[in-house]
């Protein structure tokens, strides 16, 4: 397939800025799972290089990234990025970056602190949680997690839940906290809330898609995990845009793990329907976080 697709929101996306490369952000997402699998990494990526990433940015046609808040206190290798970071990097680059905003889940009222002084600065989206790989894992729909989303409906925020069985690993978990069922119940609780379910739950395909189906306010963002020809699963997620997911279904690349071009050509030879491209790379994306072309 051949697209000539403009604009695009990558709904996933961590820049060569300090706030990533000066940690452990920027390199456990650069070498892991490259160590499973073969992906080359992007030239801007190895060279941690913003200006190369812009380039990178053009040539496949993404407007925007996503600079998904982390805030992951001692969860095994994952590390953490400072709010304060990304809201000073969305706002330096507002043409390139949107933010979200992360919670510590073993700090809630600092993190809730930080979501009521940044939630109306520029370019900032949502908010970002990482239940299954903190320190402590919690389900979604853990008690402790509902100041968090009500402070999003407050703000009129979106909720990213950041799960996948390599993210629990990382968090040294098993893959059972990336089960998505426990995102049924917080999203009937809260009907009007919006659930980004960024890596889409994987490898708990089947289930996260059926509980998109039964939940109109959840979104599906696999990311690296449906723009990767050959990769486990993903046929699940194509199918699932393909038949009633077309307005809930985002495109992410989960930059630096794979190169953009590389994975926006896996994703259009993925098997999505032509007719639903538009919406999966910009349209859903940009109504969902209030973005004009």
């Amino acid at each position: 397939m051949t697209l000539s697709i403009r604009p695009i929101i990558d709904m996933r996306l961590r820049p060569p800025i300090p706030a990533w490369t000066r940690g452990s952000v920027f390199r456990t997402a650069m070498h892991y799972p490259r160590n499973l699998v073969s992906f080359k990494g992007a030239r801007s990526a190895w060279l941690e290089s913003l200006d190369l990433l812009f380039e990178e940015m053009d040539s496949a046609g993404v407007k925007y990234g996503v600079l998904m808040g982390r805030a992951a206190s001692g969860a095994g290798n994952l590390g953490g990025v400072a709010n304060r970071e990304i809201v000073e990097a969305v706002a330096k680059y507002p043409d390139r970056f949107l933010g979200f905003l992360g919670i510590d889940l073993e700090a809630i009222p600092e993190g809730l602190a930080e979501v009521r002084e940044f939630a109306k600065a520029r370019n900032i989206k949502g908010i970002s949680i990482e239940p299954g790989s903190g320190k402590r894992p919690r389900w979604c729909d853990d008690p402790s997690l509902d100041p968090i989303y009500e402070a999003a409906l407050a703000n009129d925020l979106p909720v990213s839940l950041s799960l996948s069985g390599l993210l629990s690993a990382l968090g040294g978990h098993d893959i059972s906290w990336s089960s998505p069922v426990s995102i049924q119940r917080v999203a009937r609780k809260y009907p009007d809330l919006k659930i980004i379910v960024s890596h889409a739950a994987w490898p708990y395909a089947s289930e996260m898609v059926v509980v998109a189906l039964a939940c109109p306010n959840v979104y599906v963002s696999p990311d690296l995990y449906a723009c990767t020809a050959g990769m486990i699963c993903a046929d699940v997620y194509v199918k699932g845009a393909n038949m009633f997911l077309e307005d809930r279904t985002l495109f992410g690349t989960a930059y630096p793990t794979k190169d953009i071009q590389d994975s926006l050509r896996d994703f259009l030879s993925m098997g999505y329907r032509e007719d639903i491209i538009p919406k999966l790379l910009w349209h859903n994306a940009a109504k969902l976080l209030k973005i004009e072309a």
